[in-house]
């Protein structure tokens, strides 16, 4: 029965995961995505493994393509464009489409591995019956097949859900050589680790958990205090050795050069996260960075609660936490050394996820994005919480309505994937029933709508930008004043704008009392400020809003402006 169990469960992280990838019709509405798409068009495949290697000559470094500003890493794309070129994808949108296929099918693999993992940790584990010892994995493996963020993530191109399973790979066989101390699972966790780093540089928090299960496993071993530390050094330098020499074969461009033993840096790469930072500041006028500059300690905790998870499942994970905190044994004396090791690397589990989510929330940029190697853990609490409540026989009778009330969030989140993107419905409007030859009005930093589409009615329309993200200083407001005044309709294509700007009024003053007056449909104030006014004539919603509506200033931008984002369309009127 547990295979047919891990079948379906199997089945629901496919149907979540690889549903309708191309869910902007190739009009390319992330930009992340539009980014990583060019990079991997620009590359050309090297000639000789040599040429690989030759950071200054090799035409997948992005510096020598053209791309200065890269903070990621190069393995994801690479794999992506040998992809695509052996399969004749080799264009701008195969490969957006082919990237996006690639993530859906590495957060599929993670399921599989939050199933693995979760069966080694529970292992033996003290006051959990046998019966729910085989459950628990399986109940693991559902809560991650149905979380929302991964659920989204697994449709972009983004280098997240390579990272994500290569994170949780890398501690599931450092957990492995906990169960059969075999130095293969060592090996085998450092190239998944140094995968991980070669996706994305922010792998390297990991580290401390995997260290730190090595440190718990040796600790415990029967041998002098000596030999455990002369082991544990050891373990450690090999696993930073092997980490370090697969790395060198999967991103050699992270180095300044292609010597093996010199271990300097890449001086663009230092140079491109020296400026993300500067870009990621309360002081910088970056405009994605805005909406972190006054968002409270607990935003990414909202955002985990309401969208991440959402408010039922998140309450299971809180469930399945405290129920291992409260059973967790950490008393040495009479316990097998089997289980005081298994206890000891939960707590260690719950440690490192309590303190790295408390640790993100409280830097400048909250965003859920930097929380995805959380989410196998999470779905692990997650599936504890559902056996606690479950209890007995969990998979017939009444439990059935448990797990349809776990499917609500991400099904109502996932109708967006089978309905068309509200800038696609947006702009197939404006083509039906605006007049040809209109100025429409966007925004700096949004994507303007209408887009380019086939059906356009042989229409055409004028398209400015309003800089919006400008200071507020009168130069910006004189053009946003002539602007306004000579337009037909502006068009607010998502929130990036009207939902982070009012945020800080004492940066825009104007830009803020603007918002709220366009917003409100408040003419006598919008023509106070700009001498015109702008009136809704149409809304475009996310699909699932029908079912469950949060307001849009709890949520972050990842949810409001890059998927499915709400679009508002004004007329001026003459009053």
């Amino acid at each position: 029965m547990r295979k047919i169990f891990l079948f379906l469960i199997l089945v629901v992280a496919i149907f979540f995961r690889f549903n309708h990838l191309n869910w902007d019709q190739n009009f390319h509405l992330h930009p992340d995505e539009r980014f990583l798409t060019m990079v991997v068009q620009a590359m050309k495949l090297p000639q000789s493994f040599e040429e690989y290697f030759n950071q200054k000559k090799s035409l997948l470094n992005p510096p020598n393509i053209g791309f200065n500003f890269y903070v990621y890493g190069i393995f994801p794309l690479v794999l992506t464009k040998y992809l695509a070129v052996n399969f004749g994808m080799d264009n701008y949108n195969e490969i957006t489409t082919l990237g996006r296929f690639l993530s859906a099918f590495f957060d599929f693999l993670t399921v599989i591995f939050v199933y693995k993992t979760t069966k080694l940790l529970l292992k033996k584990f003290k006051n959990v019956s046998n019966s729910l010892l085989h459950v628990i994995p399986l109940l693991a493996a559902f809560f991650y097949a149905i979380s929302v963020y991964p659920i989204q993530a697994a449709h972009f191109f983004t280098t997240d859900p390579f990272l994500n399973f290569f994170m949780f790979g890398s501690f599931y066989f450092i957990l492995k050589n906990v169960d059969v101390d075999r130095f293969l699972h060592l090996v085998f966790s450092s190239l998944f680790f140094s995968l991980a780093l070669s996706s994305k540089i922010s792998a390297l928090y990991i580290l401390p958990l995997n260290l730190g299960v090595l440190f718990i496993k040796i600790f415990f071993e029967k041998n002098s205090f000596l030999k455990k530390v002369i082991r544990f050094i050891l373990q450690v330098s090999f696993y930073l050795f092997f980490s370090y020499f697969f790395l060198r074969i999967f991103d050699p461009y992270y180095f300044e050069n292609l010597s093996f033993f010199d271990f300097r840096l890449s001086k663009v790469f230092l140079e491109s996260i020296k400026l993300l930072k500067l870009f990621t500041t309360k002081d910088a006028w970056y405009p994605p960075a805005v909406q972190w500059i006054n968002k409270p300690w607990y935003g990414l905790l909202l955002t985990t609660f309401l969208v991440g998870l959402g408010p039922i499942n998140f309450l299971f994970v809180l469930m399945g936490l405290v129920y291992l905190l409260k059973n967790l044994k950490l008393k040495i004396k009479n316990e097998k050394l089997q289980l005081k090791i298994k206890n000891f690397i939960i707590f260690l589990i719950i440690f490192w996820v309590l303190g790295y989510f408390i640790y993100q929330s409280s830097q400048f940029v909250k965003s859920i994005r930097y929380t995805i190697y959380l989410y196998p853990f999470l779905a692990i609490f997650g599936g504890v919480g559902i056996s606690v409540v479950s209890k007995k026989n969990i998979f017939y009778g009444s439990r059935y309505t448990l797990y349809v009330i776990l499917l609500l969030w991400p099904l109502f989140f996932s109708t967006i994937y089978f309905h068309p993107h509200t800038r696609i419905l947006a702009s197939e409007w404006i083509y039906k029933n605006l007049e040809s030859g209109s100025l429409i009005l966007g925004e700096h930093w949004d994507d303007p709508l209408p887009l380019p589409m086939e059906k356009n009615f042989g229409k055409f329309f004028q398209v400015e930008l309003l800089p919006v993200f400008d200071p507020d200083a009168s130069e910006k407001w004189q053009k946003i004043r002539q602007l306004l005044q000579k337009a037909d309709y502006y068009v607010l294509s998502s929130n990036r704008g009207w939902g982070s700007i009012p945020t800080v009024p004492s940066r825009y003053p104007l830009m803020s009392q603007y918002y709220q007056a366009l917003l409100n449909d408040n003419c006598e104030k919008q023509k106070k400020l700009t001498g015109v006014c702008f009136k809704k004539i149409k809304i475009f919603e996310p699909y699932y809003y029908q079912f469950i509506k949060y307001p849009e200033s709890l949520v972050e931008e990842t949810f409001t402006v890059y998927d499915h984002p709400t679009v508002i369309v004004f007329k001026k009127f003459d009053i």
